[in-house]
């Protein structure tokens, strides 16, 4: 038998079998394998989907306890809320024959924010336990799917709860919720200048230029800009028509809960109205039903529901040349876009790269801008208002002239600066160039030599006097 120990030339340089593969790589361990982060990504996606689920089911029955008048059970709420739930996530609903397709884009971002709390802290855990090697691996094939996969799981059981009742979302509305965890994982994931990443993100930006990171980090936040142009243009008119707007809130007649109920409601509209304000400044208005528009040029609303909030839209008018001035909004948000982009990168002269990026951080806000308010837009109703919302082709193209145009003009406004600044430094070299002529002229070297010699001999002589003896003074002579 071969008792040689484990140091001996025949056990170095070997391994057992098992550990190895026929191409040399060793396989990850298992608590490295991507499908180990499956179960806790499940478990993340359903709790997600509960949570936003809450969000609108909780009202629904406190509307329900509030009105004791009410003959249908406790799971009718329950039916309404998960129909809300869906139209939260961009689907639409078919209420009694009449299909609503407008998303409350305010509940669809607070639909985003919880689904990306719960991402945020998966992906925190799982980055901790893998390692920075394999994040990346076990992001793409064990977080995302898995954290998709418990909410589609618990949206075919919402869809369940809404079955008989009276908003039905339809077949395609189950896969259609995966928009918000999908956003939710975007803003977690999709960080291209953050080394905590996934590679494979970072890889797919390092394929394009080298200020696409940063550019897409400025888009984003061009995005947010615009949109609080829009929720300050809302505000403002909100605070000019409160009375208005009062007035109709005290015709409903209900109680404090059913007034709450009516106020969450109109609550979740606001970030509609932002959309619609926004495609106000930029100039083709919105409509708030078949035939109706309101813009810089006129207001002409038709007849509306009676929803207290829409006491802030203007009654007919025709506008003044002068109010076109509020395009200048979207223009001031642009030159704001081109200022961050020059004080993120530094192009060293490269003006085409310069102009190339500050145009794309431009275009990416306003795509995300027209993204939403496509959202945003939909039916309430049939008739007349079967199309609520803002013209998308000419907003889209009316915001991107304008913002594009902004950003564009601070890139123009720096180069002009540099080459003033430039001439300027032209204009102080002739006079340096003269004074080097001058001194480099025959008369001016001819003079040059005798300032030479003069100075040659004027310190011998005081070399010379130097060297005399001083007298002695009188005081030293006497005795």
């Amino acid at each position: 038998m071969d008792r040689s120990p484990p140091s001996s030339p025949q056990h170095l340089g070997t391994a057992p079998h098992h550990l190895g593969t026929t191409s040399g790589v060793r396989p990850l361990p298992t608590s490295v394998r991507p499908s180990s982060a499956l179960p806790a990504s499940l478990r993340a996606g359903a709790l997600a989907a509960i949570g936003t689920w809450a969000v609108v089911v909780l009202p629904a029955l406190v509307g329900w306890v509030a009105a004791p008048e009410s003959s249908v059970g406790w799971f009718s709420a329950v039916s309404v809320g998960s129909g809300i739930w869906f139209l939260g996530h961009g689907q639409s609903i078919g209420a009694g024959g009449v299909a609503v397709s407008l998303t409350p884009l305010l509940l669809l971002a607070v639909n985003v924010y919880i689904a990306y709390r719960w991402a945020r802290r998966l992906a925190a855990t799982q980055r901790a336990a893998v390692g920075a090697a394999a994040w990346s691996d076990v992001a793409l094939r064990g977080v995302v799917p898995g954290f998709l996969g418990g909410y589609l799981l618990m949206a075919g059981v919402f869809a369940l709860f809404t079955l008989g009742g009276v908003a039905a979302p339809g077949f395609a509305a189950v896969p259609g919720a995966l928009l918000v965890p999908v956003l939710a994982l975007g803003f977690v994931l999709v960080r291209p200048d953050d080394e905590e990443s996934p590679a494979f993100v970072r890889a797919v930006f390092r394929r394009g230029p080298t200020w696409l990171p940063t550019v897409w980090r400025v888009g984003w936040r061009g995005a947010g800009l615009l949109l609080a142009v829009g929720a300050g243009v809302v505000v403002l008119r909100l605070v000019l028509t409160f009375p208005a707007v009062l007035s109709i809130q005290s015709d409903y007649g209900v109680n404090l809960g059913g007034a709450a109920i009516v106020a969450l409601a109109q609550l979740a509209l606001l970030g509609n109205a932002v959309t619609w304000a926004l495609s106000f400044v930029a100039g083709p208005g919105f409509a708030l039903a078949l035939g109706s528009t309101v813009s810089p040029a006129a207001a002409v609303p038709g007849l509306l529901p009676l929803v207290p909030v829409l006491g802030a839209v203007p009654e007919a008018a025709d506008y003044p040349t002068v109010l076109y001035a509020v395009l200048l909004l979207p223009i001031a948000a642009g030159v704001l876009i081109g200022r961050g982009v020059d004080q993120e990168l530094e192009f060293f002269g490269n003006v085409r790269a310069w102009v190339t990026a500050t145009a794309v951080a431009a275009l990416l806000a306003v795509a995300v801008v027209v993204a939403l308010t496509a959202l945003g837009n939909g039916a309430v109703g049939v008739d007349r208002l079967r199309s609520v919302g803002v013209p998308l082709l000419p907003f889209a193209a009316a915001l991107a002239l304008e913002v594009v145009a902004g950003a564009l003009l601070w890139v123009g406004y720096l180069l002009l600066r540099e080459r003033h600044e430039q001439k300027k430094l032209e204009t102080d070299t002739p006079s340096e160039e003269s004074d080097s002529e001058v001194a480099t002229s025959p008369e001016a070297s001819t003079a040059a030599q005798a300032t030479t010699a003069a100075e040659a001999n004027q310190p011998a002589e005081v070399s010379a006097t130097k060297a005399e003896p001083e007298p002695a003074s009188v005081a030293e002579s006497t005795p």
